[in-house]
């Protein structure tokens, strides 16, 4: 299966050639001088590749979206970095990026080049299933390829409606003003679009890098999930219907090892993790694409292993480690069974031996120096100590058949294609998500005993046998405990309320890198962020071409 799809990458890129024009959601050619034809099947799987890649002639040198660093411009990494780098989950300690401080201590504004490439990366993809959608034909497979990219539309409208709130709206590729929808509205079309899309799509999907009706469901669940934020009505009992139904489908979570050397939670973020993710009953909903040699971005796979690690853990995966991305005290706190970072802040270990320490398959953590005083992570990175604190090796590039120790002829044989570029496929959507979404409807709806028992199965699956008791603040630390570093802290801690604006200042949750502070623990002082951080601004040159009415408080 990933062969017939990395012959498709390669002919979806070299017919297709769009660049980004977003100011009126317009799409042009990159030559205007070339001869412009719609070939509906390399378009198509042009679609399914802005999700994984970035342009035209691989991992840099033609990419989608014009004045951004190609490798900063992908979907799945800017999703990442705008909802991890200004939570609890870490601090990124590289500020080469033009931007970035900024997001990490959320004091962004309106003229963040972040903000902006992730508004016009997702206007591009829309623009691109626009014109897919105008010029496709039903006949053959092209009635199941129509209502797949209306899904990938409504995706990065979601994201639009969750990062920006009211943005312009349009359906077909056009130089005319568009309407600029409130959230309201832009919620209520993403409803009735996937609602419909849920008997439009495929019953199962035609490949395990495509998406079926069930990727519908997960979508309206996670709206559901967010509508109190989203227009300040709460859609609890609609949450858990939808999240049941994707529990009940054909997706399931993967529980026990395939490999039987790894845990079946690491199997998920491995080189061949296409094993356990894709398949008729894999636990990915919607899997990205990746590949060492077919499939090279700087913004995929690559990001997400290099990015944690430096040369003395490369885990054998990946032979380029860039020591950017450390985790923080907080997020260590999560795994210790009284929620107190001093009584586990010493362990040391790497991702193999940390899941035991902690009693949780999923900690896949590693601190090599136990002798920090401090643990800070604003002094690993001014002084340069990396070693300060924890990395997050969750994703990885070696396969589940490579031994832990291996021998310089099982390195050859099951390291992956590339030393340099992982196959680490991203499992954007899986069923575990449904199995949280659940539990908090059913905890808020006043039913904990389903909750719980929603929990106990991703507990069961990580072989964690702590006594639990389901309330907010569990529930908030068990979505960071399952789906830390996958792209949504930021969006859970805005719906727990313990991100930005008077509830998270009452709260006082708190955690390192918040407006710039120390931690608590180590003497810092608590500081109040405006709620206008809950949604990133538009960016302020599309507010004065555009006429736009700028987010409340930028």
């Amino acid at each position: 299966m990933k062969n017939i799809i990395k012959y498709l990458l390669v002919l979806g890129i070299a017919t297709f050639g769009f660049t980004s024009c977003v100011d009126d959601l317009n799409v042009t050619p990159h030559d205007p001088n070339s001869i412009q034809y719609f070939e509906q099947n390399g378009i198509f799987t042009k679609i399914y590749a802005t999700l994984g890649l970035t342009g035209q002639t691989g991992p840099a040198g033609n990419g989608d979206v014009a004045g951004l660093d190609e490798g900063v411009s992908a979907f799945v990494r800017m999703i990442w970095e705008l909802n991890e780098f200004p939570t609890d989950e870490g601090w990124w300690i590289y500020d080469g990026d033009a931007g970035l401080p900024e997001i990490r201590v959320i004091s962004w504004t309106s003229q963040n080049p972040l903000i902006s490439g992730i508004y016009y990366r997702f206007y591009f993809d829309i623009s691109m299933c626009n014109h897919f959608l105008e010029h496709a034909s039903p006949e053959g497979e092209g009635a199941e390829q129509i209502a797949e990219v209306r899904f990938i539309r409504a995706l990065n409208y979601y994201y639009l409606l969750d990062m920006f709130g009211s943005v312009p709206f349009a359906l077909v590729v056009s130089e005319a003003a568009k309407p600029q929808y409130s959230r309201i509205e832009l919620y209520n079309w993403l409803e009735g679009e996937l609602k419909e899309l849920e008997t439009l799509l495929p019953a199962q999907r035609l490949s395990d890098y495509r998406v079926d009706r069930v990727a519908a469901k997960m979508l309206l669940a996670r709206l559901y999930l967010n509508a109190e934020v989203y227009t300040g009505t709460a859609h609890w009992d609609l949450a858990r219907d939808k999240a049941k139904e994707v529990m009940d489908s054909q997706y399931k979570l993967h529980t026990v090892s395939g490999g039987g050397i790894y845990s079946a939670y690491q199997e998920l973020f491995m080189g061949d993790n296409h094993k356990y993710i894709g398949g008729v009953n894999g636990e990915g909903i919607l899997n990205i694409y990746q590949d060492g040699v077919m499939a090279q971005s700087w913004g995929g796979a690559r990001f997400m292993c290099s990015a944690f690690r430096d040369k003395n853990f490369n885990s054998f995966g990946i032979s380029d480690t860039w020591t950017c991305f450390r985790t923080s005290p907080e997020f260590l706190a999560k795994w210790a069974k009284d929620g107190k970072i001093n009584n586990i802040k010493n362990l040391k270990g790497d991702e193999f031996t940390f899941p035991t320490l902690l009693g949780d398959d999923r900690a896949i953590i590693y601190n090599r120096n136990s002798s920090t005083d401090t643990y800070s992570l604003k002094g690993s990175m001014a002084n340069g100590k990396f070693y300060d604190c924890w990395s997050v090796l969750k994703y990885t590039g070696r396969y589940s058949s490579l031994p832990v120790n291996p021998t310089a002829d099982e390195i050859k044989r099951y390291a992956g294609h590339d030393p340099e570029w992982p196959d680490t496929d991203i499992p954007f959507m899986r069923v575990a998500e449904a199995y949280l979404t659940y539990a908090e409807a059913q905890h808020r709806l006043g039913n904990d005993g389903e909750a719980a028992l929603a929990v106990k199965a991703l507990r069961d699956r990580a072989h964690n046998t702590q006594d639990f008791t389901i309330s907010d603040e569990f529930l908030l630390d068990e979505w960071s405990r399952e789906f830390y570093c996958e792209g949504r802290r930021r969006i859970d801690l805005v719906r727990f309320g313990r991100f930005a604006g008077p509830q998270a200042n009452e709260y006082q949750y708190h955690w390192e890198g918040r407006g710039n502070k120390k931690s608590i623990a180590d003497g810092g002082s608590w500081v109040d962020i405006e709620a206008k951080y809950n949604v990133f601004p538009l960016p302020q040159s599309d507010v004065v071409t555009q006429g736009l009415t700028q987010t409340e408080g930028y």
